[in-house]
């Protein structure tokens, strides 16, 4: 899940610059160092204030009406509410959310934060909900990477030549390893699944999968945040699937969710292995040919990373010409709601699988950006010419 960590910015402790200092306060807590969980974290004020003030009635009843429907959590409700409500109208709410958070990870953290006065609470924020979207995510930005003791200080393009090394010092002397990663062009003008119909789909999945047999709300979780740095628009295919195998009541409901494990395990290979006219190690590996391209990614990963498991590649390799073939005809063979669901539990499990070789190999950080880029770039071209 996600989930916000909120501090009152205006508490004395935290003397004036409330951001290092909340940060000194949740990495002292020494809970995220034990949390070997992907997570992304996004970091800053939660903008009620202005979003009032800007208003055509900006009251203290229309901000306080405002305040209640942000701060309204789904599941997770670890809110410290006589803290949270001395807030509103009078001090700045600041924030850490973390994307992939587990309900674990979430208490653990609060128990330690709690004793501190600037603590607010925390809360799970659900992006198809529109105000935790525009508060909690749009509104914020992107800053760090974290998986156990080992963080990734994000920079857009350029921006690593002059790294904020006191952001660095902090990880450090709470015991993380710290590097560098580009963020691509996610969160930029560029990005354009960051729509409240995106997050539906999104949130579709997760409810979806997660019931199915062998999987888990948890599990789901870090599959999505895996998809989404791979290409945000796999979520498509799969929320089509949820949704038909939600309400499917007949065969032909089932058959056109099977057409959907087709289509995603097409656009999976298109993504890791796009296709090539040349061969790779005497395999086809064009546009059709996407069975070999599945292999061909998970070949080249495991061979750049070194394998720990010399039977992962047949392993993998196996396991993705059984759901091709199993997406392709052996589902239509003798349609049921469990199988197909089996099916689909069993292409995330694989997935998850594959990209859990390497992270850093299965992100594409400009890919589903690619036309909105050229798009602009085009454009800036036109006008410098027509200015001439």
């Amino acid at each position: 899940m996600n989930v916000a960590i909120l501090f009152n910015s205006d508490d004395p402790t935290l003397e004036g610059w409330y951001g290092g200092s909340v940060m000194e306060l949740v990495l002292a807590a020494n809970v995220l160092q034990g949390a070997d969980r992907r997570m992304r974290v996004s970091i800053g004020d939660v903008c009620t204030f202005s979003a009032v003030s800007n208003s055509s009635t900006p009251t203290l009843s229309r901000l306080v009406l405002l305040c209640g429907a942000v701060y309204q959590p789904k599941e997770l409700d670890l809110l410290i509410r006589e803290r949270l409500e001395a807030t509103h109208g009078k001090a700045t709410v600041f924030c850490w959310v973390f994307q992939n958070m587990t309900a674990r990870i979430a208490k653990a953290l609060h128990s330690k934060l709690a004793p501190h006065s600037a603590y607010l609470g925390a809360m799970d924020v659900d992006y198809s909900n529109r105000y935790h979207l525009s508060f909690f995510r749009n509104f914020l930005v992107e800053t760090y990477r974290l998986q156990g003791k080992h963080s990734w200080i994000f920079y857009e393009m350029g921006e690593n030549e002059d790294p904020d090394l006191a952001i660095r010092e902090i990880f450090e002397q709470h015991g993380f390893i710290v590097d560098y990663e580009d963020m691509g062009a996610r969160r930029t003008l560029f990005d354009n699944y960051d729509t409240i119909e995106h997050f539906k789909r999104v949130e579709d999945f997760k409810r979806v999968f997660a019931d199915f047999e062998g999987l888990s709300a948890d599990t789901v979780s870090t599959l999505a945040l895996a998809l989404e740095e791979l290409h945000p628009k796999l979520f498509d295919v799969f929320a089509s699937a949820a949704r038909t195998l939600e309400r499917a009541e007949t065969e032909e409901d089932l058959a056109q969710a099977a057409v959907s494990g087709r289509r995603l395990l097409k656009k999976t290979a298109d993504y890791l292995f796009p296709p090539q006219k040349a061969k790779c190690r005497g395999r086809k590996v064009d546009d059709s040919a996407y069975k070999n391209r599945l292999w061909a990614y998970v070949e080249q990963t495991i061979t750049e990373i070194g394998p720990s498991n010399p039977a992962l590649l047949s392993e993998l390799g196996k396991e993705a010409d059984r759901l091709v073939d199993l997406f392709n005809k052996g589902l239509h063979k003798s349609l049921s709601r469990k199988k197909v669901e089996a099916a689909f539990r069993d292409l995330a499990l694989w997935l998850s699988k594959v990209i859990e070789l390497s992270p850093v190999h299965a992100r594409r950080q400009y890919l589903a950006y690619e036309k909105e880029m050229s798009r602009f770039i085009h454009s800036v071209v036109r006008k410098r010419r027509g200015s001439r």
